[in-house]
């Protein structure tokens, strides 16, 4: 082949080649550029489902309601109650609450009766020295519950926070005692045992103990509980130290406020407000479901 035709092959072939390896460069481009954004997607995919299980991090509670039974101990005697949810949204819930509680006043003093002369009267028993009215609240509210600190896994302690408002009813019974009465205008002096409660003609007798042998029947003047009506609000912490799957156990620390139509006098002597505090700290258990 002569000289001339051989330089334009050599240089036909040098093209051909070079065309090759640019179609193949941008191949080459191209394949990356749709690994670089599949790449992205997957990021943002993964971003996304992130961002959406912190917002619904332990929150992811396939149970719709839930029904508890519990009992507190006050700063002012003890409760129990019962407790009815609804789930409003994830984290959030409505709670209908019924409780009953016994009030004591933070100045009575369960005491032991004396004997005296007067054995065949009966056996000394105790009483509370100047207590004139047994106090007990009902308290039906509404309120709701809002998951806090959620357990994201199970077994892990979740918190939540709790606010209940609605009536209350304060029920005084009056407080019947065992009453001495000597009749000291005969020779030989004779005593007699009377059940009576406090009133301002028997107060002077009442309020000595030594004329009292000790606490009535605890039914004794419950055809004459005085009813009060009033309102009520509570605040509570509530702790579930492992939830389990249909089981539902909660620890309470709050407190319940109550305000009456009138005063609420348990004690004699003592004066009596329309107003009951008592911080509480509770427990309770119970079941939900779908």
């Amino acid at each position: 082949m002569p000289m001339p035709y051989r330089f334009f092959v050599l240089v036909f072939l040098c093209c051909l080649c070079l065309s090759a390896q640019g179609q193949q460069g941008v191949w080459d481009k191209a394949a990356s550029g749709k690994k670089s954004k599949s790449k992205v997607d997957k990021k943002v995919k993964g971003i996304k489902k992130l961002r959406d299980h912190i917002k619904q991090w332990g929150l992811e509670d396939e149970y719709n309601k839930g029904l508890l039974v519990g009992g507190r101990l006050n700063s002012n005697g003890w409760s129990g109650g019962v407790y009815y949810f609804t789930k409003s949204k994830p984290g959030v819930y409505n709670v209908w609450q019924l409780h009953f509680a016994e009030i004591k006043h933070e100045k009575q003093v369960k005491q032991q009766a004396v004997s005296t002369s007067f054995t065949d009267l009966g056996e000394p028993s105790p009483f509370v020295f100047g207590k004139i009215n047994n106090l007990y609240t009902l308290q039906l509210g509404y309120g709701k519950e809002q998951v806090l600190l959620p357990g994201v896994v199970e077994g892990n302690v979740s918190v939540a926070f709790r606010w209940n408002i609605g009536f209350s009813l304060a029920m005084l019974k009056p407080y019947y005692q065992r009453l001495i009465r000597v009749d000291n205008t005969v020779a030989n002096p004779i005593a007699t045992l009377s059940e009576e409660k406090y009133s301002e003609e028997n107060a002077e007798l009442f309020l000595k103990s030594g004329y009292t042998l000790g606490g009535s029947k605890w039914s004794n003047g419950l055809d004459e509980t005085n009813l009060v009506p009033g309102v009520y609000a509570e605040a509570a912490f509530i702790v579930i130290p492992a939830p389990s799957k249909g089981f539902v156990q909660a620890i309470s620390l709050g407190c319940n406020g109550a305000f009456y139509t009138k005063p609420l006098p348990i004690l004699a002597e003592v004066k009596a407000y329309r107003y009951q505090v008592a911080l509480f700290a509770g427990l309770a258990i119970g079941k939900k479901w779908k």
